[in-house]
């Protein structure tokens, strides 16, 4: 890709450190070689107006190369407004001489409106054409062979689809299409595959959007109320940066999923395992609050949120119904007792119910001894009930993030050309 971009350049770079391109004047004569070039190529019958061909039934192929600089994005309106330099290679044979005639010069910087230019066409998404008139038009390079290069450089928006699936990794797509505007040469002015390029430039933590590839293909366009056309679609994929999102909603929703953790390790009598999860569904209504999108798409973060708070609220409806069991004086049922026996007759089992409760500040909130035994009563049910909410909500928020928390984009099947351009 670096020989490709020398070979766009360098000859644009050659013709920068050469003078101006001046129109030329056919009757008055310079000692300047370059311009008595100019006056012999240019004075003697040549006709910008005409498409250099042989014959009118020969065609011009045209070497199209585009190159994304810059862009802004409207997320409101989903509206992304771009530059693009095109770099346009053609041959036009009337327009070559010998070096060796002329000081050995292999090429002149010419003004656009001097020599014979194809005429292109931009549509954007609302089916508008821009004309390559519009476009900023620097002065072209001629080459000694009778090649010549131009750059002209648009500014294009297009209308993007969004996808939000992957929130805060959210995405677009956008696309703008490239024609021939001259509808009666169509077959004779023939431009080939565009050829898609894009630069690397500094990735920024500031930045929200990057472009991370281009790609184009022929294709037919619909235009409503008119008659399908060839064209040459450009699609830029984009990417969001969440570096802001995910620290005001990862973090905090980090935070409160290793709450509810640590809220399960407490002995359901103490009052911090009424109150903790009170007022974690606070912060999760209020997580919910910050996270508000005019999308019709639900985010996975917002469902796991959403199933964050739930879990929230049934720990606390768990927590009181053990609270309840645990004042009870009676003996538990039959069929209570047997399944607490059959599950005390694993030694993890009955390790893991030995295990003492967290204990909060100076607080103690052991039920039974290490060297106690295990009494089959309502302490000993809510303790093993305790033990397989921890072990469930473990699980059920290893499982959460993996559904539904995203860490990176997908990545595309353009992604290997390592280009990208940011903007703020």
């Amino acid at each position: 890709m670096a020989n490709i971009m020398s070979f766009i350049y360098l000859p644009l770079l050659v013709a920068f450190f050469f003078d101006s391109a001046s129109s030329i004047n056919c009757d008055k004569k310079r000692d300047n070689v370059q311009y008595t070039i100019k006056q012999h190529l240019f004075c003697n019958g040549y006709d910008p107006k005409i498409r250099p061909a042989k014959s009118e039934f020969d065609s011009i192929n045209i070497t199209t190369y585009a190159v994304l600089y810059s862009f802004d994005i409207s997320e409101y309106r989903s509206v992304m407004s771009f530059q693009v330099n095109y770099y346009m290679r053609w041959q036009d044979s009337s327009l070559a001489w010998n070096a060796s005639d002329w000081s050995n010069i292999t090429t002149l910087n010419i003004n656009n409106d001097e020599i014979w230019s194809p005429q292109f066409e931009n549509i954007n998404s609302d089916y508008e054409g821009q004309p390559s008139v519009s476009c900023l038009n620097p002065d072209c390079l001629l080459r000694v062979n009778g090649y010549v290069s131009c750059s002209p450089v648009c500014r294009i928006s297009a209308k993007c689809s969004s996808d939000y699936s992957r929130w805060p990794f959210n995405t677009l797509v956008c696309r703008m299409w490239f024609t021939n505007r001259d509808k009666e040469l169509v077959d004779e002015v023939n431009f080939l595959p565009v050829i898609t390029y894009l630069p690397s430039n500094r990735h920024l933590p500031t930045t929200k959007w990057c472009v991370t590839s281009i790609s184009s293909n022929k294709t037919q366009l619909i235009i409503p109320g008119a008659t399908s056309r060839t064209v040459e679609e450009l699609e830029f994929n984009l990417e969001h940066s969440p570096h802001l999102t995910i620290a005001i909603i990862y973090l905090p929703a980090f935070a409160l999923s290793m709450l509810n953790i640590f809220v399960c390790l407490l002995d359901s009598r103490v009052k911090e395992k009424i109150v903790i999860p009170l007022i974690c569904m606070i912060f999760h209504f209020q997580l919910l609050q910050q996270m508000s999108n005019p999308t019709p798409e639900i985010p996975g973060v917002v469902l796991f949120i959403i199933a964050s708070m739930i879990l929230t609220f049934l720990l606390f409806v768990s927590t009181l119904i053990n609270r309840w069991l645990h004042g009870l004086q009676s003996t538990p049922p039959n069929i209570v007792i047997r399944s607490m026996r059959a599950i005390l007759s694993n030694r993890l089992m009955n390790w893991i119910l030995k295990v003492d409760y967290l204990s909060v500040g100076q607080k103690t909130c052991t039920i039974i001894n290490n060297d106690e035994r295990l009494t089959l009563d309502w302490v000993m049910f809510v303790k093993l009930v305790d033990r397989f909410i921890l072990a469930a909500y473990v699980i059920i928020y290893l499982l959460l993030f993996w559904i539904y928390i995203p860490l990176q984009h997908t990545h595309n099947r353009y992604a290997e050309s390592g280009g990208r351009v940011c903007a703020n």
